[in-house]
């Protein structure tokens, strides 16, 4: 069982158990997403270079288009820490990236390689701590500190509200008429903390079934 499954499932550290059933416990329309989609599919991914790396290279393009870079960037053997800090910005964007992004994964590669990041002290940090440390670091923004910090380090109350997927999927769930922002968003998951990343894996669960048509089988 992996730490996101735990927190989700078994002990979320807060004296409730799961974070899903205390999620539902607070907020029925979760607990009916969970009646009818069942539970979300464990997306837990390493807590490490690679994961920041394919965040930063998923911003702003789609996931069609995010895949096929990475796997451009793998047949040039630009993919791994150590080979991403020793390249030159050519050398990325003959890959398929963009100078600015090029820019931001040796930066990052090089934030870890000369230990100005310790990746493996973040799982001791407060989430609000790592999301301060992680934004600190160039081509790091919230978004990407938020599912970093859901994904990689399974903190069950990161809450990437800037999300136009969880936006799209709170305005299902609350059955609103616009889909909310970003601010709407931080007022709808309030009452959802210390769950909010539950309540996030929920919604994208949701919004892969309302909205991209997958069905629950396929997740």
């Amino acid at each position: 069982m992996t730490d996101m499954q735990h927190r989700l499932f078994v002990d979320a550290g807060h004296g409730e158990g799961g974070a899903l059933d205390a999620l539902g416990a607070r907020d029925p329309d979760i607990a009916r997403a969970l009646s009818r989609y069942g539970p979300p599919p464990d997306r837990s991914l390493p807590a490490g270079f690679e994961t920041l790396a394919r965040a930063i290279v998923g911003q702003q393009v789609s996931r069609a288009a995010a895949s096929a870079i990475w796997q451009k960037m793998a047949a040039r053997n630009v993919t791994e820490m150590q080979h991403v800090a020793s390249a030159g910005i050519a050398q990325m964007m003959a890959a398929g990236l963009s100078r600015r992004k090029a820019e931001y994964l040796i930066g990052i590669a090089d934030e870890i390689t000369s230990g100005r990041l310790d990746i493996a002290a973040l799982s001791e940090m407060s989430g609000e701590d790592v999301q301060k440390r992680l934004v600190a670091i160039r081509g790091v923004g919230a978004w990407t500190a938020d599912n970093f910090r859901l994904f990689a380090l399974a903190d069950m109350d990161a809450w990437p509200v800037k999300d136009v997927a969880l936006q799209e999927a709170m305005r299902i769930l609350k059955s609103l008429k616009a889909r909310p922002s970003a601010e709407e968003m931080e007022r709808l998951g309030e009452s959802w903390r210390p769950y909010r990343g539950a309540g996030a894996l929920v919604l994208w669960h949701l919004y892969a079934v309302e909205v991209r048509k997958v069905t629950v089988a396929d997740i």
